[in-house]
């Protein structure tokens, strides 16, 4: 059931970024519920009430942060993926430029491979992550955009020294086969073996000899 209370859009749309240290930790309250219950249970039943109840965060504050369950989905998704990027990015700025074998090929397949280990571990967000991907609603569309622009800080920072006209199709033909994949996956058309291969088999051909 929707919060019907009077709530300012301009309010939803307001960036983390602005949001007071109070806010920013009823927003994590929320998102840390979600990821918890999706881990649990799955996305496809969950309840904003329910999340209300586990949070802590009253059901009509909730509504004053997300506008919708989708949107709510879509930045625990956002979130629980996150933890993986800045993993990789730090590991990546640790390492302080290539280590000698190492290729470009080889670090992102790295990285898609770990994706799909934790997809593995848990294929609930694996169906999260297909079911916030069909959603038309505007304010998923800029959640999803936003974890669009950290993907790609990734991809181009193991990239790095690949020319933008290889790379940036690289980078779409390897999300556009994992991202396929989840599907085949999460809808028993294919197997997670067969998904891991695809996505293997791609990134090695758009990025051989690199």
């Amino acid at each position: 059931m929707l919060y019907t209370g009077a709530v300012s859009q301009d309010f939803f749309r307001a960036p983390v970024t602005t949001m007071t240290a109070s806010q920013l930790e009823r927003r994590r309250k929320l998102t840390e519920a979600v990821i918890e219950i999706v881990s649990e249970t799955g996305p496809e039943n969950l309840q904003m009430r329910e999340v209300a109840e586990r949070s802590g965060v009253a059901l009509g504050t909730a509504y004053r942060y997300f506008a919708s369950k989708e949107h709510l989905l879509a930045a625990a998704w956002a979130n629980w993926h996150r933890q993986l990027t800045e993993r990789v990015m730090a590991e990546t700025a640790a390492r302080g430029g290539k280590k000698a074998g190492d290729t470009v090929c080889e670090r992102v397949l790295g990285f898609v491979q770990r994706e799909m280990r934790a997809f593995q571990r848990n294929p609930n967000f694996a169906r999260l992550a297909v079911l916030v991907e069909a959603s038309s609603d505007p304010y998923v569309s800029e959640t999803l955009a936003e974890l669009g622009e950290e993907n790609q800080r990734v991809m181009r920072a193991l990239m790095e020294g690949v020319p933008e006209e290889i790379a940036a199709p690289a980078q779409t033909a390897i999300g556009s086969t994992l991202g396929m994949g989840l599907i085949s996956w999460t809808t028993g058309r294919a197997t997670l073996t067969e998904t891991q291969r695809n996505l293997t088999e791609v990134t090695r051909l758009v990025l051989r000899d690199l």
